[in-house]
């Protein structure tokens, strides 16, 4: 499906004003004014604004398997899926640190949603310790197959590595006066790229997710691609 597509879905389910624009570089951009309903159907700290997960099932109505990270309590009704959360009393479908996905069948999903805590104060109110955004974003990838998304609702880009992921839409999300400004990013996992080693030599590499080029990794000169 593509973009112009789920644009289009989006304006005919919701009903709201066309936000949402393909860029020139192919990427789509936007901002979605929430207004001032401050609803949040569980009335769990920091759940999801009212009519959000209603605008990204529109934009995905090919989805055939989600999945909620960080879930809390999310409102399944608005947006049917699976659950993955460290705190069992939120009875989620899979316990377990969004740092450590490995126990997660991953490749069963191509909608993964996520809204962590945004900061230190927010991370204890759930009592629990600041999010590592890069190792997410990395175990993630690891269980992940091509052409899955990543639904990231954050007040900053998570880091990432360019060779795992691609950035699809990014959409600043406005609630009303006195709230935080968001922003909605839709990352598309990309397929492996194994090297062969034959063709391959040591140089330093520039990651996404690090500051400084890391010495020592094997880049194929065939595309220029890390093995894994």
């Amino acid at each position: 499906m593509k973009w112009e597509d789920r644009i289009s879905s989006y304006v005919r389910i919701t009903g709201f004003p066309r936000s949402l624009f393909i860029s020139e570089d192919g990427r789509v951009v936007g901002t979605w004014i929430m207004g001032n309903d401050y609803r949040v159907k569980s009335g769990y700290y920091g759940g999801y604004p009212a009519g959000y997960l209603r605008r990204i099932a529109a934009l995905f109505p090919d989805r055939k398997r989600v999945l909620h990270v960080f879930s809390g309590q999310v409102d399944l009704t608005a947006m049917p899926g699976d659950t993955v959360d460290s705190n069992p009393a939120m009875n989620p479908t899979w316990v377990a640190d969004a740092h450590d996905l490995s126990t997660v069948p991953l490749s069963t999903y191509d909608l993964v949603l996520a809204d962590p805590p945004y900061s230190v104060e927010d991370a204890e109110r759930y009592q629990t310790t600041m999010v590592q955004r890069n190792v997410v974003m990395r175990s993630l990838a690891a269980g992940m197959s091509a052409d899955a998304r990543v639904v990231w609702l954050d007040q900053v880009l998570p880091m990432y590595r360019k060779d795992e992921w691609s950035i699809e839409a990014v959409i600043g999300m406005v609630k009303s006066t006195n709230h935080r400004f968001r922003v909605t990013t839709i990352f598309r996992r990309l397929p492996q790229q194994v090297g062969t080693i034959a063709g391959c030599r040591k140089e330093s590499v520039q990651r996404a997710d690090e500051g400084s080029p890391q010495p020592d990794l094997e880049l194929c000169l065939s595309g220029g691609n890390v093995p894994k």
